[in-house]
């Protein structure tokens, strides 16, 4: 319910989960009795409202309390009169609303610049690629080079020099990054956004970014090369980043979690694919899946939980 987009279908499926949740908190803690009516919290009874509210008024995102904090919060920080600041903290809420209404209306009035930082390389469609990179070119590293000649087809007899890219830049405003650069640093200063959704052939895949590089391909476009410019059109590059896949989601955890839980194992398959084919940034939490009833030490095989 916390997405920015949701389907009829997953309103509704949402709708009968909260619902049933709702209905067997009641039977336990609640049981029809006033003296435990005390357990029944307005948070509890919330979630019934939550599908058919998203119905009339739209995605809770859009509405929820948080939002509303950190609006207030941004708010707070523009109060320039301390002595009535109840008067002036209204009217700067006024004058915001008022600049969002302009810019909803009239988008070409946003004329904001913001440039890339130095060296950033920017590869349309909202991906740019970051530094750090390469100073050099480099021989693939760490068994990369298989993959890399299985992209680029057999015309090609080995895999090329290359330079690699640490970060890239993706539409929704996630900074993805790689083991290139995260496995170097300490455990207090990691962050850990390495972990990717992706398409591959129209299916969600997730895996882990080893790094990201431009492949230079030959062009297949039918434009003619000139006399003038002999190379024009005839090589690209292709823009893409090695992944270390995972398996597909535990089918058993993922029903019994009601399409919440996706526990995966990392592979050692890796994978070139095109950058503008990343979702986004995702957080694969080693776990130790056990079902009800399990003791812990029936179980030692790690796995991977995804959370958007």
């Amino acid at each position: 319910m916390c997405q920015h987009a949701i389907t009829a279908d997953e309103a509704r499926d949402a709708y009968i989960l909260l619902a049933t949740w709702e209905h067997e908190i009641e039977q336990l803690y609640y049981q029809s009795r006033e003296d435990q009516l005390h357990f029944i919290r307005p948070c509890v009874h919330q979630v019934l409202h939550l599908a058919p509210e998203t119905i009339q008024k739209g995605l809770p995102i859009c509405y929820a309390q948080w939002t509303l904090e950190r609006t207030i919060g941004n708010l707070k920080y523009d109060i320039r009169q301390p002595s009535n600041y109840q008067e002036n903290f209204a009217q700067q809420g006024v004058r915001r609303a008022k600049i969002n209404a302009l810019l909803a209306a009239i988008p070409t009035l946003d004329d904001t610049k913001k440039g890339l930082p130095h060296g950033a390389v920017d590869l349309g469609d909202g991906f740019v690629l970051l530094r750090k990179r390469d100073k050099h070119f480099v021989h693939p590293p760490h068994g990369t080079s298989q993959a890399i000649l299985e992209f680029l087809g057999e015309q090609y007899p080995q895999a090329p020099r290359i330079k690699r890219w640490a970060r890239v830049l993706l539409p929704n405003g996630q900074i993805a990054r790689s083991a290139w650069r995260e496995t170097l640093l300490p455990l207090e200063r990691l962050h850990v956004s390495r972990m990717l959704k992706f398409k591959v052939d129209n299916q969600i895949t997730l895996g882990e970014a080893l790094y990201y590089t431009q492949l230079a391909i030959t062009n297949d476009l039918p434009n003619p090369i000139t006399e003038e410019d002999p190379f024009n059109n005839h090589w690209i590059f292709a823009n893409v980043a090695l992944v270390q896949l995972f398996s597909s989601p535990d089918e058993q955890l993922l029903n019994l979690s009601h399409q919440t839980i996706l526990s995966c194992i990392a592979l050692q398959d890796i994978q070139v694919i095109p950058i503008k084919n990343i979702i986004s940034v995702v957080a694969m939490i080693p776990h130790t899946p056990r079902e009800p009833g399990e003791d812990d030490d029936d179980d030692d095989d790690v796995g991977h939980g995804e959370d958007e």
